[in-house]
């Protein structure tokens, strides 16, 4: 069973997660930052969750005491609503995830899996590096010529790509484009012992390629690389669609394959990446990144073999990079409609073909008097049985329901419903309810009831004429009560 640890002084979060991961996991709770550090030394946590607003600057401090005895967690920061991004020094210093309070159930989950997923990837890559340490031909490569010869290398040389292959399977199964950058830099500068490693990625607002994570070049340096794709590097990467080596620019220049100017050019980017080799990466069939390489540690060569090595990879990378891009924009486009769904100001609830909810937004949850955390992934049931029966008749019975008015029994508020199904190329998907509270509508149409009556009373037991401050009384309730029924329906409209 995996272990948490909630480092945090605030009782209602860990109460929280007392309440909804006891169950499934082991969950400490540490108060202070010391609390926390005592507990790290006994026992073995598999994530940790650290309020970043720990009494006494505690997140800081614990991070620091974890890093002077060696202890390397896996944190998740949790910050308030209010601050969107982590700052700046918690991002740098390699922490993995964050969330915003308040929490939910089904976010804690979300972030775990991929830790654990994380964890899992780095596992793998540790196994496989320290297969390829084994199968390097350390004593054997004293020259290529050399390498060429012997029949024990290339044995050996087969076995090094056959484990590289596995490991470049691995870095497809990663969809967050920066957890697979940091392994593509640790993977090529351990696997080729080189000193220095720069992945350079395409910003697709400026079309400018920039260093998006670096090994064995200071960060000044970093920032003030960008190079542009119509020249230089990247020109000769997409017109050769191969890895550059810098020992065949001059060679290039000799057999008119690059002017004078262009091999400059191209030295000068080389230069300041203080790179001996480029690996192009392509996805979609353009160039989207780039993998510089610097000298290896040992001051040997790069051989054909490890040209080769570099090509194999850089197409795994190339899949990896275009996957990384679709998820993305799949979850950019997740939280754009999550954004969506939860200021919209109905009550939304979906659920699937397997009638759990999955979709439970804020105003559903303040209109129905429930937290979201307690129906979301549930049986449509827990909702309660008024709302379940429509969606369950929605989705088994295939009705649908436009603007039905319907008395909550417990809260005794009106609400008007509507239902559809949620198809895909005629798939069924789920179902989905939008409602609003009619309460005020209905006390609206209630005083002009009133009003209605009070007037025909006056008419029959009177020969006057209606007081005009009667008439406006009424009309300016008339006029209203149209005004928020137009409201609605027009919004349920736009809502189709």
């Amino acid at each position: 069973m995996y272990s948490f640890l909630v480092v945090s002084n605030d009782k209602a979060m860990n109460a929280f997660f007392k309440k909804s991961l006891s169950k499934d996991y082991v969950v400490h709770i540490a108060r202070t930052h010391e609390e926390a550090l005592q507990i790290f030394l006994k026992i073995d946590i598999d994530v940790t969750f650290l309020d970043v607003l720990l009494n006494d600057d505690g997140a800081n401090k614990l991070i620091e005491e974890l890093r002077r005895t060696n202890i390397e967690p896996t944190i998740v920061m949790i910050v308030p609503e209010s601050q969107p991004i982590l700052p700046e020094e918690f991002r740098v210093s390699g922490e993995y995830e964050y969330l915003k309070k308040p929490l939910r159930r089904d976010a804690v989950e979300m972030v775990s899996k991929r830790v654990f997923e994380k964890q899992e990837l780095k596992r793998e890559l540790g196994f496989i590096q320290s297969h390829i340490k084994n199968l390097k031909p350390e004593d054997a490569r004293l020259s290529e010529s050399a390498f060429n010869k012997q029949d024990n290398v290339r044995v050996t040389f087969l076995g090094y790509k056959e484990v590289f292959q596995k490991f470049s399977k691995v870095l497809t199964r990663v969809y967050d484009l920066g957890k697979l950058a940091d392994l593509t830099v640790e993977a090529m500068a351990e696997t080729f012992g080189v000193g220095r490693a720069v992945f350079m990625l395409m910003d697709k607002n400026d079309g400018l390629f920039r260093p998006f994570r670096c090994l064995g070049l200071d960060e000044i340096t970093a920032r003030s690389i960008c190079f542009t794709t119509n020249q230089g590097i990247m020109l000769w990467l997409t017109r050769n669609h191969q890895i550059l080596n810098k020992e065949v620019i001059n060679r290039d220049v000799t057999t008119n394959k690059l002017t004078v100017r262009e091999a400059i050019k191209i030295q000068k980017e080389m230069n300041l990446l203080q790179a001996q080799l480029c690996i192009p990466v392509f996805a979609n069939g353009n160039l989207s990144s780039v993998i510089a390489l610097g000298n290896k540690i040992t001051g040997k060569a790069f051989f054909d073999e490890d040209i080769e090595l570099l090509s194999m990879l850089a197409g795994y990378i190339g899949m990896a990079v275009e996957n990384a891009f679709l998820y993305q924009e799949v979850n950019l486009r997740r939280i754009h409609n999550e954004n969506v769904l939860e200021n919209i100001p109905y009550g939304i609830i979906v659920i699937n073909k397997d009638c759990k909810v999955n979709i439970f937004n804020k105003n559903a949850a303040r209109m129905l008097n429930i937290p979201s955390d307690e129906v979301i992934g549930k049986d449509v049931k827990y909702i309660g049985s008024l709302f379940a029966n429509y969606l369950l008749r929605t989705l088994k019975d295939k009705k649908t329901f436009k603007r039905s008015e319907v008395v909550h029994p417990v809260t005794r508020s009106t609400y008007d419903i509507s239902t559809s199904l949620l198809l895909d190329n005629n798939t069924e998907l789920g179902a989905i309810m939008i409602f609003s509270d009619l309460s005020d509508v209905k006390k609206m149409e209630t005083k002009i009831k009133d009003l209605e009556n009070l007037v025909n009373g006056y008419l029959v037991n009177s020969e006057n004429t209606i007081p005009p401050e009667v008439t406006q009384a009424v009309t300016n309730l008339s006029k209203s009560w149209f005004s928020d029924r137009h409201r609605l329906k027009m919004e349920q409209n736009s809502l189709k």
